[in-house]
């Protein structure tokens, strides 16, 4: 119910299940004080109407996202301790929403994306994905990912890139803040111009022989350990000062 507490006024109509309408009661007086339709379907029905069986009983139609330009972000600058999420090619729109769901668990201040030709758009099978995530941060997209790295370094945004091939280890990289995690496709990669954008390319170490992780697993490794470097820097903070 995150799309209700946060952009209700994007709402068009309400489907709900049996089980589910008790709980909906604040859903169902907003939209009859403003005239909305909201109505009470079997199960059967709202598979059809969400053309899906992953709704846990409830559909909200809406307007889309407000998506901003990512040279917003330029303009107003970044986050000062901000970690942002940039996608480089993501076909699969359950990876997008999964990493639209991990970077919102982890306190992401954004994510960007550019609409390329192998980047998979944020569609309605994504937000169902993102379980609400795709409400909580800004969504940012540009024309040419790799430009916009290249800007954002100039404001000493420090560019960090996975990349299963890289040398250097994730938990022996020193990274700066505010930063840009960039994730690449799902097989082949960072793309070879996002690359070069990159202050450093880094890699997850396994213990088996699996070769490499999703893209949106991996995206959740790198979030907690620099969420965790994060967390220790503010507690040896708080204990120089005193507290």
């Amino acid at each position: 119910m995150r799309l209700f507490a946060n952009r209700p006024q994007d709402i068009l109509r309400v489907l709900f299940a049996k089980e589910r309408s008790s709980g909906l009661a604040k859903v169902k007086d907003y939209c009859r004080s403003r005239k909305l339709p909201y109505r009470l379907l079997t199960t059967e029905d709202l598979n059809k109407v969400a053309a899906s069986v992953h709704h846990e009983g409830v559909v909200i139609v809406a307007r889309p996202l407000e998506i901003n330009s990512a040279y917003s972000l330029l303009k107003q600058g970044f986050p000062r301790d901000g970690i942002l999420l940039a996608l480089d090619q993501i076909e699969n729109t359950h990876n997008v929403g999964a990493i639209l769901r991990t970077g919102a668990f982890f306190g992401s201040a954004g994510f960007i994306i550019s609409p390329a030709a192998n980047q998979a758009p944020v569609t309605s099978s994504a937000a169902r994905m993102a379980e609400g995530g795709l409400e909580l941060a800004p969504l940012y997209e540009c024309s040419d990912l790799s430009s916009l790295l290249r800007d954002a370094k100039a404001q000493k945004v420090f560019v960090l890139g996975a990349d299963p091939n890289a040398s250097l280890s994730l938990y022996d990289a020193e990274v700066t803040s505010p930063c840009v995690v960039v994730l690449g496709n799902e097989r082949t990669g960072l793309s070879q111009r996002v690359k070069k954008r990159c202050d450093l390319l880094v890699k997850i170490p396994g213990a088996g022989s699996m070769q490499s992780l999703n893209v949106s697993v991996g995206a959740g490794v790198i979030l907690s350990e620099l969420a965790r470097r994060k967390l220790k820097t503010s507690t040896r903070a708080k204990k120089a000062r005193g507290h």
